[in-house]
């Protein structure tokens, strides 16, 4: 009895299949990661090693809408409350900025208040916390 053997065909491996999980990989993390500019936010704690000042510091009220109150002005330019802040610090006037957010002001709103006055350069400043009744 005979038995014919076929010859195997030698199988090439394929990276067609790599490179298209390679490439799936790299859409996915592009799409996924955030491009932004992250910098820290200096902020003065409760625990510092403050001298006590005669000046008292300014305290700038943050609305719910995103509104900076401070003197009884109300504003959303930044860039202009910051000159009259550091204006206030130079001149003696004020020793440090207190940022205080409403109570219905959300964490995106008082981060952005406290992100744009640190980088126009307002220093030294603080965040109050506190309930609603704790406001004047």
């Amino acid at each position: 009895m005979h038995i014919e053997t076929f010859e195997r065909r030698k199988h090439s491996i394929s990276l067609t299949p790599l490179i298209d999980v390679v490439f799936i990989l790299l859409v996915f993390f592009m799409l996924a990661t955030s491009f932004t500019d992250w910098r820290p936010i200096t902020l003065a704690t409760g625990t510092s090693e403050a001298a006590p000042s005669d000046t008292p510091p300014a305290v700038v009220r943050v609305d719910a809408d995103g509104t900076l109150r401070y003197d009884g002005d109300a504003t959303r330019d930044t860039r202009a409350l910051a000159r009259r802040l550091n204006a206030s610090i130079e001149n003696g006037d004020i020793s440090a900025v207190i940022v205080q957010p409403d109570a219905e002001a959300t964490l995106d709103v008082t981060v952005g208040a406290l992100d744009a006055l640190s980088g126009a350069g307002v220093a030294p400043m603080s965040l109050a916390t506190g309930s609603k009744g704790d406001q004047p």
